[in-house]
């Protein structure tokens, strides 16, 4: 009964893992909809701008781009091209993920990162709260081009510049070669309902032996 209860427990964990996927791929789906955000001077609010549509106006900073290392698309190492964009008319600039690249087949060799506009533009994008901590071995340096993980204060100590608390995923089109491929296609919650279905059926086949286990030592006592 102790390794049902157990198993109940777990299985209650996936189920809900499953459900707050779920509503938050819905709250992305309703967001992607909504008009883009203009990304200006003032720091924005993250949670709030968090999900949505956002647009940001300034000029490309290719001196302080970086590459996010561990990135797999299709089967395939590469890194996120990490480049900061200085808002026009302000100081602030915005981290933009432009996108994936694959990496050479030596580790030495890094990629040649396809140029930028030397001009104002405007780019479109999906807003996010990068992560405030990652998991790490041993705590990473800022040195070189090429980071394991990519935290903002990190970014701010590392370049010197003022950011937006947000990263803009780059979605516009820009013939540049870069993969960005940002939006889910489902939830994910699908999985974590099979867990839960095989721990509550793990819950029953336990509760079951016990019963039996019981009616059997009833009969070996009586």
């Amino acid at each position: 009964m102790a390794c049902a209860a157990v198993a109940v427990a777990i299985g209650n964990f996936q189920r809900n893992r499953a459900e707050q996927k779920q509503v938050a791929f819905e709250r992305i789906e309703s967001a992607r909809h909504d008009a883009p955000i203009q990304v200006g001077g003032s720091p924005v609010d993250a949670a709030l701008l968090d999900q949505h549509p956002a647009v940001a106006r300034g000029r490309w900073l290719a001196d302080k781009s970086i590459l996010v290392d561990n990135k797999v698309h299709n089967g395939i190492a590469g890194y996120h091209v990490i480049t900061p964009l200085r808002i026009e008319g302000a100081g602030i600039c915005i981290l933009v993920n432009r996108g994936w690249i694959a990496a050479s087949r030596l580790r030495s060799e890094l990629p040649v990162l396809p140029p930028v506009a030397e001009t104002t533009v405007e780019v479109k994008g999906i807003a996010r709260m990068p992560p405030a901590k990652a998991y790490e071995l041993a705590p990473e340096i800022a040195v070189g081009m090429v980071w394991q993980n990519l935290m903002l204060e990190r970014f701010r100590a590392w370049s010197g510049l003022e950011l937006q608390p947000v990263v803009l995923m780059q979605t516009d089109a820009a013939d540049d070669g870069l993969v960005r491929d940002w939006l889910p296609a489902n939830s994910g919650a699908l999985k974590h309902w099979g867990f839960a279905l095989l721990w509550y059926l793990a819950a029953a086949a336990a509760a079951i032996a016990a019963a039996v286990f019981s009616v059997e030592r009833r009969k070996h006592e009586a």
